[in-house]
């Protein structure tokens, strides 16, 4: 059936066939077979035929239709033999793989199949049949702010595990001590509440990047609660403004003029209520695309895959296509995409969409915490423009979201402070984890001061407490803290910190990533070591999950003396080697050495003492495995004037170790035999003595 007008850019024989048929999307799906001679051969889909001659004249004339298919096909024609051919086959459907039947198409020309994307955006006609989007690229435009109020609406409205979560309701959550007044863009002003006044407000999320001279002192307060000049303010303060009142509120919390920056102990008081202001706040902006404060995030974003041609796609007023009885008497133009890939999205050759960590806030450390703590940001990412709550990550406009690199949200318990979580339970287990997880994504951020190590993350390490603490020591918490002691550093190349930020045995004491290997408990599994003590000394009382001045460990633990041997490698390059050093030789065989994991590459060092201190024997049938960690002797004056008050021997930590012990006594049986080879094992194992070692 014919449509009309035709546009211009499309010759009729397109037209008329297959922009008329929906590009055979609601026919049987496109697929390939192979007859009994091995030939290649489609069924599906919509067909027809045209002569080669009058295709590539239509091309040439510019029809979108023709012109996608020359581009596309006819290199690949041209080395068949069966080209040039007097006529042309083409076929078009909805990919049989696809459970979206609107997402993909294949094309199939003179027996030659390729598949393509198909996408429009909001609005169109054509969205009420094809459901993939392209990724909105002008985040700052009002139609995208006006997607955006939509989705946080629904948000707010249609999300139970949202509502959940949220302390207060809209409107009556208590405030900061100060808050920007949007209200006026020509008249911003400090606003500095009371603990009665409730109001709505976002709070920033954004990287420094650089210094910002007109953040807020001691000495322009006062000025500042009059009035600020919007000309002082860097960009992506005063896009975060105009996004604030898009969105119709007018209080914006922002760290450089919300905090009195040059007084310590404002910074202290405020640094003690963040997990309250982002709590608190309605939505987060997450400045995700700006390096530096100067920069701003509302510019177009520049579309990583380019569409490869846009057409025109009949759509009705009413009732489904294929239901339609006349498609001819209601129908509307709209236009779709097609594309390789996902509209906005890397291609395969560059990787996939959204790695956090590509974008600046995904990479800072303070920006980790602010993320976990919000209900809900509206993440302005280097590609698009999303909304990130506690039920999932979409992209506004409804592009379709890859959730490979999602962020860790915090678990639900952890919002509930009168919630029981049984101790070692699955699901204590399973945030104990999650908390470990966030800590290795922490501590792969970048932090301008690494003075901030345990201070940027400390809010977050406050949510957790009423579970895994609540005592909670540089970073280890007390009541896990054997545990917690074997975290192992990342990156070896980092050399060690000559500054203080923790013990040497906390990870906030090391500039590397550091992770946790899996710890799940056998059931034959045993602690070998007790804390007979643990001790810090808070920089500030304000802060009890902040930084700490000093800090000692006495550990209760078998110790055994290591020794450095040389071996080479597989290249023959001569390498050190971490040897047990013990009579007990049956159970340490020396050939075999540790499984030695550093905390910095200077590792091992030639002639230096260490020991091995085991914490924990992980049991399994045949096995014994041991993991602890390496220490060393301390120099006791550098300790002092750190801070630390020490007496006699203290040790330090030098990295984390592991010894295994396999049995070769035959298969895994439980024999007799076995069983007694394993009660001679720890039978030898209770004739290490138990020492107490204090670690700083």
């Amino acid at each position: 059936m014919a449509f009309s007008p035709r546009p211009p850019m499309i010759c009729p024989t397109a037209w008329e066939g297959v922009i008329a048929s929906q590009y055979g999307l609601f026919c049987d799906s496109v697929n390939s077979h192979l007859d009994k001679l091995g030939n290649l051969y489609w069924t599906g889909g919509y067909k027809y035929t045209m002569s080669s001659a009058e295709w590539l004249k239509c091309a040439q004339d510019g029809c979108l239709w023709c012109r996608f298919l020359a581009k596309r096909f006819l290199g690949r024609l041209s080395i068949s033999p069966q080209w040039p051919s007097d006529t042309t086959n083409v076929r078009v459907g909805r990919n049989r793989n696809q459970v979206w039947r609107e997402e993909e198409v294949t094309i199939v020309v003179n027996g030659f199949g390729e598949s393509f994307k198909l996408h429009t955006m909001e609005g169109n006609p054509a969205a009420r049949y094809i459901k993939n989007r392209i990724l909105i690229s002008q985040v700052g435009k009002p139609y995208a702010l006006d997607l955006a109020k939509t989705c946080i609406e629904e948000c707010v409205h249609d999300h139970p595990e949202c509502q959940a979560i949220t302390a207060y309701p809209i409107g009556y959550a208590p405030l900061p001590t100060r808050l920007i007044d949007c209200s006026d863009p020509d008249c911003l002003r400090i606003v500095e509440t009371d603990p009665v006044m409730r109001e709505t407000y976002i709070a920033l999320s954004y990287v420094w990047g650089e210094d910002q001279p007109h953040r807020t002192t001691e000495m322009n307060l006062s000025s500042y609660k009059l009035r600020i000049n919007p000309t002082d303010l860097p960009q992506t303060i005063l896009d975060a403004i105009h996004v604030t009142r898009a969105l119709g509120i007018d209080l914006l919390w922002i760290d450089g003029l919300c905090i009195v920056q040059d007084s310590e102990k404002d910074v202290h008081l405020e640094l003690a209520r963040m997990r309250d202001v982002y709590r608190n706040a309605f939505l987060t902006i997450d400045a995700s695309s700006a390096a530096r404060v100067s920069e701003g995030f509302l510019q177009d974003r520049e579309l990583e895959s380019i569409p490869c041609a846009v057409l025109p796609f009949v759509c009705p007023l009413s009732e489904p296509i294929e239901q339609s009885a006349d498609r001819a008497a209601h129908w509307q133009l709209g236009s779709v995409y097609v594309s390789e890939y996902d509209i906005g999205y890397c291609t395969e050759s560059t990787g996939v969409e959204e790695d956090p960590h590509n974008n600046h806030t995904g990479s800072r450390g303070w920006c980790l915490q602010e993320r976990l703590l919000s209900t809900r940001s509206l993440v302005f990412t280097y590609q698009t423009l999303q909304l990130q709550c506690q039920a999932k990550t979409r992209n506004i406009g409804g592009a379709h979201h890859y959730d490979f690199y999602d962020v860790a949200r915090l678990p639900f318990a952890v919002f509930l402070p009168h919630r029981h979580v049984a101790r070692h339970s699955y699901e204590w287990m399973h945030i104990y984890v999650q908390w470990q997880e966030i800590i290795c994504d922490y501590t792969f951020r970048k932090l301008t001061n690494p003075e901030d190590k345990l201070t940027a993350i400390s809010a977050a390490a406050e949510m957790f407490a009423p579970i895994l603490g609540p005592e909670y020591v540089a970073g280890l918490w007390r009541p896990s803290l054997l545990k917690d002691l074997l975290w192992q550093s990342h990156d070896l190349h980092i050399p060690r910190t000559t500054e203080y930020r923790g013990p040497s045995w906390s990870w906030a004491s090391t500039d590397s990533s550091v992770y946790w290997v899996c710890l799940l408990e056998h059931a034959d599994s045993k602690f070998l070591a007790e804390v007979a003590k643990c001790t810090a000394t808070l920089k500030s009382e304000q802060l009890p999950f902040g930084p700490v001045t000093a800090a000692s460990l006495i550990l209760r633990c078998p110790i055994l003396p290591l020794k450095w041997g040389v071996d080479k490698d597989a290249d023959g390059t001569p390498t050190r080697k971490l040897y047990i050093d013990h009579p007990l030789s049956s159970l340490f065989p020396l050939k075999e050495e540790l499984t030695f994991n550093g905390d910095y590459p200077s590792l091992p060092e030639p002639g230096l003492e260490a020991w091995f201190a085991p914490l924990l024997n992980r049991g399994f049938p045949l096995v014994v495995n041991l993991v602890g960690l390496v220490v060393t002797r301390a120099d006791i004056d550098v300790w002092r004037r750190k801070g630390t008050q020490v007496e006699g021997d203290v040790y330090r930590r030098v990295g984390m170790a592991s010894r295994e012990v396999r049995l070769d006594v035959g298969p895994w049986s439980n024999t007799d035999e076995e069983r007694i080879e394993i009660r001679r094992i720890r039978a030898m194992m209770s004739q290490i003595p138990m020492l107490d070692i204090e670690l700083v």
